[in-house]
């Protein structure tokens, strides 16, 4: 299966001179975890719940995006397959990859529980086939 399957199309983003707090209200208002951060087109970073959750525990509340960012996100080509993105993800310790198309334009983001939901759905599928041909035996 490829990631471009499992991708977030027109993913959040906000501009690197945001305030954090315009990030928060698009994620909360996308229900997602990430904004992406775009310079014009170009993504430069990303930034999650998880980094802005942090920044206003440390007292940093007056920031903007460019501040709190991880700068040049992992992402992968939309061909690639599920399984070298999960490697990928796990090589760069991220839970969320971004997915870019073959100008290495955005296309969308795919995160750790997008791939983890459709695989267990997947083998739930196959799991069901099982039961039934074994209560038909």
């Amino acid at each position: 299966m490829l990631i471009e399957d499992l991708i977030t199309r027109a993913p959040v983003t906000v501009s690197r001179g945001s305030h954090i707090s315009l990030a928060a209200r698009r994620m909360a208002e996308s229900d997602v975890g990430s904004v992406v951060v775009v310079d014009g087109r170009e993504p430069i970073g990303i930034i999650t719940d998880r980094d802005i959750a942090l920044h206003m525990a440390a007292g940093v509340e007056d920031a903007r995006v460019e501040e709190m960012m991880t700068a040049h996100p992992v992402a992968v080509e939309r061909g690639t397959d599920v399984e070298q993105c999960i490697e990928k993800m796990g090589s760069h310790e991220v839970r969320r990859i971004l997915v870019l198309d073959e100008d290495d334009e955005l296309e969308g983001v795919v995160s750790l529980d997008d791939i983890v939901i459709h695989l267990s759905n997947t083998l739930e599928k196959a799991a069901g086939l099982i039961r039934a041909e074994m209560a038909r035996v």
